[in-house]
């Protein structure tokens, strides 16, 4: 197994989608937003749409996406599933939001959007919970995609809310990127705890090699997994997921939030934020697989 960036872009542009729509939901019910709902809705759509040809590109073959989608259990079924609930929800949103008289949403289609962009993080990061990958198998995964979302979303509607002058919907947005921001710095270190104690759910074999390296020895996976906090992945965790990723876009957001950026500033505030919080996440995604391989390899080495 490798790095499938193909699947890395899936999972982050659903995150993306479903914030951008979770946060305009969340304006809705505040009576918040009218102005960006277009664009929020566009956007979702958009980044669905991305998401969707990545995955496509992975699966690269018509019979593999047959055999994939064969099963109604299968985790890329499911996956397919929640996409399409999650379309026709934005689709239904956009459709009352026309026929309104007052040019927003009903509170309903607010509460709709809210479930139905919590509910694609957790599928599609649920899909990918596997015994055999014990550095996915956990809840914190979902989760993470969930809270992720949230920060993604924050920013995302930020940079709506200021490029269409939606005033009203600044602060707010800021608020959630705010608290996405803080959840997801608890998650991800809470993440990396746990992933670096499982390297004893691998192997405990102790006398094995690397035929193709007979002077190198190989390491054990419990190193594999400890190197994501104090190893060869330190710097990328610490600097990337929790500084560049997590505390950076806090701090724009809450400078955001209690009114510390000139509204003609915002724009640029709310994209520095939400670049921060993409390099974040996609620096995470990348680490799970690259932990999640080599302690797979030292486990097959170990079984050969």
């Amino acid at each position: 197994m490798e790095i499938q960036w193909p699947l890395i872009l899936f999972t982050f542009f659903n995150c993306l989608a479903s914030g951008v729509f979770l946060v305009q939901g969340i304006l809705t019910l505040a009576g918040r937003g009218k102005a960006m709902q277009l664009a929020s809705c566009a956007s979702a759509i958009v980044a669905l749409a991305v998401g969707g040809l990545a995955v496509f590109f992975h699966l690269q073959h018509p019979l593999r996406m047959l055999n994939g989608f064969g099963h109604i259990t299968s985790g890329i079924t499911i996956e397919l599933i929640a996409v399409i609930v999650f379309a026709l929800a934005v689709v239904l949103y956009f459709l009352m939001m026309r026929r309104s008289e007052e040019g927003v949403a009903p509170k309903w289609c607010a509460v709709m959007a809210i479930v139905v962009s919590v509910a694609l993080p957790f599928a599609t990061g649920e899909s990918y919970l596997m015994a055999a990958i014990p550095v996915w198998d956990t809840l914190l995964l979902p989760v993470y995609y969930i809270v992720t979302t949230v920060l993604l979303g924050g920013f995302g509607a930020l940079v709506i809310a200021a490029a269409v002058k939606c005033d009203d919907a600044v602060k707010l947005s800021a608020t959630v990127a705010l608290v996405g921001a803080v959840v997801c710095a608890v998650v991800s270190l809470a993440y990396a705890v746990m992933i670096s104690g499982m390297g004893g759910h691998y192997t405990e074999m102790e006398y094995y090699f690397d035929p193709t390296l007979p002077d190198v020895a190989m390491r054990q996976a419990e190193q594999v997994t400890a190197a994501i906090m104090a190893g060869e992945h330190a710097l990328a965790f610490w600097l990337g997921v929790m500084g560049i990723g997590c505390v950076a876009p806090a701090v724009l957001a809450a400078l955001v939030m209690v009114g510390k950026i000139p509204a003609e500033r915002v724009l640029v505030v709310a994209a520095i934020g939400l670049v921060c919080a993409v390099a974040g996440t996609l620096v995470w995604r990348v680490l799970l697989y690259e932990v999640a391989v080599n302690a797979l390899i030292q486990f097959q080495w170990a079984l050969n």
